[in-house]
């Protein structure tokens, strides 16, 4: 299955973690969630993240993580408008032609999306669609799946990361598990990610200081096993991730930070 396969490594893998069944319950006179307002010190407007897909030793795609320079109205609330961006190159590219493009609208204050579009080239395959989110009923409208009940502060494909990189883990232990809901095509989804402790890694950017995390992922479609995939973040307010690496059926998958612009904080997980 290569659906979604040059991005999902990037995504921390969420296209392949855990499927749950939708838990939202609504009355007429009652909503079901409360929009509560939750703490961000990782990310901003005007951020720009690069990385760099390697398949093996081969350089075989990119994928681009932005964030508008400025809030965007949504339902009368300031959301950031992140766009995530995903195309095959090279080699790869003339083998099997990706462009994906993933497009959220996440409140500044709650950190849930609003709004989330796709449109997915990849190979033969392609898919457009678009997501209005009802947080306080529960609820997810598809334009192509319908409604479905969804869990509380659920996030969409490319909300879920930036969601994740606000969590905070100043306090994490080895083995502490951080959850993440989100929904994609129709089904609800948790993700876990497991704190691994600390590691100081080199890349063409330099050296820094990481968090290293495990995603729990789905089994038997393209991962080898759940725990396949490993994560390093910058061990700082940003929670930037500079490295991911995966072994797939078809070998392995290494994601490398390449350029980094426009951060909240300043970069002091870097040591060189």
């Amino acid at each position: 299955m290569k659906k979604y396969l040059l991005t999902s490594v990037v995504f921390v893998s969420v296209v392949f973690a855990q499927e749950i069944p939708g838990v939202a319950t609504t009355t007429p006179d009652k909503k079901t969630y409360e929009i509560k307002k939750l703490p961000n010190t990782a990310f901003t407007y005007g951020e720009k993240l690069r990385y760099k897909v390697y398949y093996g030793i081969i350089s075989g795609g990119t994928a681009d993580f932005e964030v508008g320079p400025s809030p965007v109205k949504v339902k009368d609330r300031n959301a950031y408008h992140i766009k995530v961006y995903g195309k095959s190159t090279g080699m790869v590219d003339m083998m099997f032609k990706v462009k994906d493009q993933f497009e959220s609208f996440m409140d500044e204050e709650a950190l849930v999306p609003w709004k989330a579009t796709k449109n997915v080239r990849e190979g033969g395959y392609k898919a457009l669609d678009l997501v209005l989110f009802d947080h306080e009923n529960g609820v997810a409208s598809s334009h192509q799946k319908g409604k479905l009940e969804i869990a509380e502060r659920t996030q969409d494909i490319a909300s879920a990361i930036y969601y994740a990189r606000s969590t905070d883990m100043t306090n994490a232990k080895v083995g502490d598990v951080f959850p993440v809901n989100f929904y994609m095509d129709g089904k609800n989804y948790q993700l876990r990610f497991r704190f691994e402790g600390k590691e100081t890694i080199k890349t063409d950017l330099g050296t820094f200081r990481t968090l290293k995390v495990k995603p729990q992922l789905l089994e038997g479609r393209v991962f080898k096993d759940s725990e396949a995939l490993t994560l390093w973040v910058t061990d700082d307010e940003n929670k930037v991730p500079i490295r991911a690496e995966s072994d797939i059926f078809v070998g392995s998958v290494k994601v490398d930070l390449e350029s980094y612009s426009g951060l909240r904080n300043p970069m002091t997980a870097k040591l060189n």
